[in-house]
């Protein structure tokens, strides 16, 4: 089943759709944003393909309403005004009772203002029958006419005043309902808004909380090395020092920002591995291959140094001999990439996603949605983590 295309709006319509976008913006400018919506969804579909068959409906009623006042003996610009004013007004009277509820029934709920209502319609009525007196006649009779009047003054009024009051009652509850309608719409809208609000606020502290949750004990066992090496003396403890210093200056400064360039998180790394390079001596070799024009990608902080300190802990740590590893960042066809390149025991058989990735991903997912891509896979030796950023 083939689904309508909406309407363009008018602002990029045709000529006459442009020149009325620009009368009407400042009467948009003027309305609630709940009434604004309704009426330009009105104006687009009035003004556009879809709303021909509206006008259609609307000349039609107009021209049968013509004829008809004309076969009974108007003449054609007596008929014409008249049905003017009736659609007329019926349509403003309907558009008023959609549009806005509220105001129809808070008038509706003043007994002071039916009351003035009526008078008003009474009066009307009044002025109605002195034309159709005349048109009827071709003159106008006055004594004929108060003849008329006295003989059915006491049936005339009484009806027409309970036709008006029935027809006010009728016109106030459909308004009460319409606005109950509306305010149920006000309502969810505002406990949606609520919800996204205090979901995205959610959403952050998990990230924020997620961020803090980088390597603790990576930074337990440094500090123990670091203590033991100052306590034998060892010449080591100095440029250890130095390094877990950076490091931790770094991770303080990039953990509050959502995303930091790469270039920080590649210092952070680089302290990192001379930090475990220390610990591990020749156990750990690796080695880094990156293109300066990435430094200023944005990246979630933490985020590549999570993948470096996985391929350490699982992949070379549980070798004997240590190993090797590669960190890769350069430029595709469309994007850049990052690579973290381990030669160690490579994915186990039963292998399942840890806190650590999911938190990468959960992050990823945050920051770049479908643009990013994280992909774990077994490498001849070891594995290989690709992270590939899209634009």
């Amino acid at each position: 089943m083939t689904q309508s295309s909406p309407p363009t709006p008018l602002s990029e319509g045709n000529r006459l759709q442009r020149a009325y976008h620009r009368w009407a913006q400042p009467h948009y400018a003027r309305m609630a944003p709940d009434l604004r919506e309704q009426v330009e969804a009105i104006d687009r579909h009035l003004y556009s393909r879809q709303g021909l068959g509206t006008w259609l409906g609307a000349v039609g009623a107009l021209a049968g309403t013509v004829l008809g006042l004309h076969a009974i003996g108007a003449s054609w610009l007596t008929a014409g005004l008249l049905a003017l004013l009736g659609w007329g007004l019926l349509l403003a009277m309907g558009m008023n009772l959609w549009l806005q509820p509220d105001k129809i029934s808070k008038a509706f709920g003043s007994v002071r203002r039916v009351v003035l209502m009526l008078i008003l319609a009474l009066s009307g009525a009044l002025v109605g029958s002195l034309f159709g007196h005349a048109l009827k006649r071709g003159h106008f009779d006055w004594a004929d006419y108060q003849l008329l009047f006295a003989n059915r003054l006491t049936s005339f009024i009484p009806g027409l005043a309970v036709g008006m009051l029935g027809a006010f009652l009728v016109l106030w509850s459909v308004a009460r309902v319409r606005s109950g309608v509306l305010q149920g719409q006000r309502d969810r809208a505002r406990l949606e808004a609520e919800r996204d609000t205090a979901a995205a606020q959610a959403r952050q502290a998990e990230l924020r909380l997620l961020q803090a949750q980088i390597h603790p004990h990576f930074v337990f066992n440094t500090l123990a090395a670091l203590q033991h090496w100052v306590d034998k003396g060892d010449a080591r403890a100095g440029p250890l020092l130095r390094d877990l210093t950076g490091f931790l200056r770094g991770s303080t400064e990039m953990l509050g920002r959502p995303l930091v360039p790469l270039g920080e998180e590649l210092a952070s790394v680089r302290h990192y591995l001379a930090i475990m390079k220390a610990r591990w001596g020749e156990r750990l070799r690796y080695e880094l291959t990156l293109d300066p024009a990435l430094d200023a990608e944005p990246i979630p902080p933490g985020l590549l140094l999570t993948l470096v300190e996985n391929a350490i802990e699982h992949g070379l740590a549980p070798c004997l001999d240590g190993g090797h590893l590669h960190v890769r960042s350069h430029r595709l066809a469309s994007g850049w990439q990052l690579q973290v390149h381990d030669d160690g025991a490579g994915l186990p058989a039963a292998w399942q996603e840890g806190v650590g990735l999911a938190n990468v991903r959960q992050r990823l997912a945050h920051h770049y949605g479908p643009r990013a891509q994280l992909q774990l896979q077994p490498a001849t030796p070891g594995c290989l983590a690709e992270l590939t950023v899209n634009p």
